[in-house]
C-alpha cells in the first residue's frame, strides 16, 4: 500500500515562487529508485493536489476509456492541469504559474495530507474553507 499523508504544515513560498515538501511528506513522494516522482494538478476547491506518479498513474488506470476520451471535456480539463514536479539541488521545487495563481497563494501556504495525495492551499483559502465546519460533525460522518 501506499504511504499515506496526514498533517497539517504552514509554510511560504520563497521570492522565486519555490517550495520545500515539508520533511514529513518527502519519503511519500520517493520512488522505488529514491528519486523524488511527482506531480502537481489542479484540485477542487482551489487548491492544488500533489499526486506521487505511482498514484496518479493507478488513479488514470482506474478511469475508464470513456470517462477519458476524446469527447470528454473533463479529460481535456484533467490532463492539461498536471504539471510534473521536478526538485532542484536544495529540494525546492517551483510551484507551477497557473496553479498557483488558480489556488489564489501569494506567499503563506498549508500543505495538508489526505491520504494518498497532498493538498497545497493558500493560507487564506484553507482557513476560510476549514473555517466553518463542525469537527465533530465531520469526524462522526467517517464512521469512525
Amino acid at each position: 500500500m501506499a504511504n499515506l499523508f496526514r498533517g497539517t504544515y504552514e509554510h511560504q513560498l520563497d521570492d522565486k515562487n519555490r517550495l520545500r515538501i515539508p520533511a514529513k511528506f518527502k519519503k511519500g513522494l520517493t520512488g522505488e529508485a529514491g528519486e523524488k516522482t511527482y506531480s502537481f494538478a489542479r484540485g477542487l476547491n482551489k487548491c492544488i493536489y500533489v499526486f506521487p506518479d505511482d498514484v496518479l498513474d493507478e488513479l488514470i488506470e482506474e478511469l475508464s476509456d470513456e470517462r477519458l476520451g476524446e469527447s470528454n471535456p473533463a479529460s481535456l480539463l484533467f490532463f492539461s492541469n498536471i504539471f510534473p514536479a521536478e526538485e532542484d539541488a536544495q529540494g525546492r521545487v517551483v510551484l507551477p504559474s497557473k496553479l498557483k495563481a488558480i489556488a489564489g497563494i501569494k506567499k503563506d501556504i498549508v500543505t495538508v495530507g489526505r491520504g494518498k495525495r497532498l493538498e497545497i492551499w493558500s493560507d487564506e483559502n484553507y482557513n476560510a474553507y476549514t473555517e466553518g465546519l463542525d469537527y465533530d460533525k465531520e469526524f462522526k460522518s467517517l464512521g469512525i
